[in-house]
Formats: C-alpha cells, sequence, structure tokens
C-alpha cells in the first residue's frame, strides 16, 4: 500500500482511502469519533438502521459546522474592529508627534 494511502475499519466495513501522511493521524480519530458518535446516538435514540443514524449523525455534524462557521465570522468582526480601533489609535499617537517610529 501507498504511503498516501490508508485503511480505516469503520462500521465493520474496510474503507481504502487516499490521504497524506501527515493527515492520516487525524482521519484514524475522526473515524473513532464518528463511531462513538453512532454508537451513543443508536444507544439514545433505539433506532437500529445504520443509515438513519448515520444521516442524524450527518446533519448532527453540519448544523455544530455551520455554529463554529458563525462563530468564527464573529470573531473575525471583532478582530477586525480591534485592528481597526488600534491602527485609529496609532495614527491619532503619531500626528500628535507624542511617539516616534524608528
Amino acid at each position: 500500500m501507498s504511503s498516501n494511502n490508508i485503511e480505516i475499519q469503520i462500521f465493520g466495513q474496510i474503507l481504502r482511502l487516499h490521504c497524506p501522511p501527515d493527515q492520516q493521524e487525524n482521519l484514524l480519530a475522526s473515524a473513532q469519533r464518528l463511531e462513538e458518535r453512532v454508537a451513543v446516538l443508536k444507544d439514545q435514540s433505539g433506532i437500529i438502521q445504520l443509515e438513519k443514524v448515520l444521516a442524524i449523525v450527518a446533519l448532527n455534524l453540519n448544523y455544530e459546522l455551520e455554529l463554529e462557521k458563525q462563530k468564527n465570522e464573529n470573531n473575525k468582526a471583532v478582530l477586525e474592529n480591534c485592528i481597526q480601533q488600534l491602527d485609529s489609535s496609532l495614527t491619532k499617537l503619531l500626528s500628535t508627534g507624542t511617539i516616534s517610529v524608528e
């Protein structure tokens, strides 16, 4: 097997995937977390059909991803505002001659 290929066993099936070597550990960890989430949902909901459980887990993961994207956008806006305030403050300080840049 090529160093860019990896075998993952998930839900009793072996998947052979192309994955850069530096990302293989993360992929294995992701597969493990997915199996854990599916197991928890199956236990909590009593749903036996793997396809339905996977669809629900996929929806939950997508929802969580969208929330994180919104948080990132909010953080970006806050940081950009802080940078603008700092830039404005520095411009005022430079224009008053209070500080000098060497």
